[in-house]
């Protein structure tokens, strides 16, 4: 008899070491997206719908940011499925070093939770920004794990159609012949972008060179931020329906893209 309940203990705790390691195992690697100033958790969603269809085993799990900035994860991880994080501002802040100091702790505390060693990233509008602003800021923490892959779909990075030079020509080496204030606080990237992280850069061309709110010079300005330093870098215009500013994530071949640099 007592043999048999330490048998039973035993294939007890063997069972929690094997959940253990499974979880962890599922979590080498975790991707976040953060939405458009203007938008919501909805705009990540029809992505993450598009991948699935196409045969990708997602965790879906959430982390929401309070008004204070408190951040609450949720979610449970699948065994054998790459975890995605759906990341929600409650308000956006007008301010991206707000924005970037609150992305950082949602990283940082959904690593601590689902313990990943490396991470995607994907910005959607100015979720961009408060993500490049936080890789300026908190790189040096050692709190961030390592970039893999980050995906920018309409980035501001040299500003919207509200600010001056935001359609500024471009260099040879992708450097905006006007830089704004914004764009100037991030040339810190130039000495810090991670070298491991793949970089992949998508706009919509309305035919006016515009995805209606971002010039595509101003997006296409993200590339002499990042580079020689990034792993590789690639931009892809996309025309056509479904190309302004607001409808890009639903666009399929947005999503196609996407899917087939992230998890393909």
């Amino acid at each position: 008899m007592q043999k048999k309940k330490w048998s039973l203990l035993l294939g007890i705790i063997l069972g929690m070491l094997m959940l253990t390691i499974q979880a962890h195992a599922a979590t080498t690697s975790a991707t976040f997206i953060f939405h458009d100033r203007t938008g919501s958790q909805r705009d990540e969603t029809p992505l993450i719908t598009a991948a699935q269809k196409d045969g990708v085993k997602l965790s879906i799990l959430h982390a929401k940011v309070s008004t204070q900035g408190k951040v609450k994860l949720s979610g449970q991880l699948t065994k054998e499925a790459t975890p995605v994080i759906e990341v929600e501002f409650v308000k956006h802040e007008g301010s991206y070093s707000k924005t970037a100091q609150w992305s950082y702790q949602v990283i940082k505390q959904a690593r601590a939770k689902w313990h990943f060693k490396t991470m995607n990233l994907v910005g959607i509008g100015t979720g961009n920004m408060g993500l490049l602003n936080c890789l300026t800021k908190y790189a040096d923490t050692g709190q961030l794990p390592s970039l893999a892959k980050q995906v920018a779909v309409a980035g501001p990075f040299n500003g919207t159609h509200i600010q001056p030079n935001a359609d500024s020509k471009l260099m040879k080496n992708g450097r905006p012949y006007h830089m704004n204030m914004l764009y100037q606080e991030l040339l810190g990237l130039k000495k810090t972008y991670p070298k491991s992280s793949a970089v992949l850069n998508i706009y919509g061309n309305q035919s006016n060179h515009s995805d209606g709110t971002v010039a595509n010079n101003s997006s296409r300005a993200l590339r002499y931020l990042v580079t020689p330093r990034a792993k590789s870098y690639q931009e892809q215009e996309v025309k056509g329906t479904r190309t302004d500013h607001d409808q890009l994530m639903h666009n399929p071949q947005v999503q196609n893209t996407v899917i087939k640099f992230l998890w393909k």
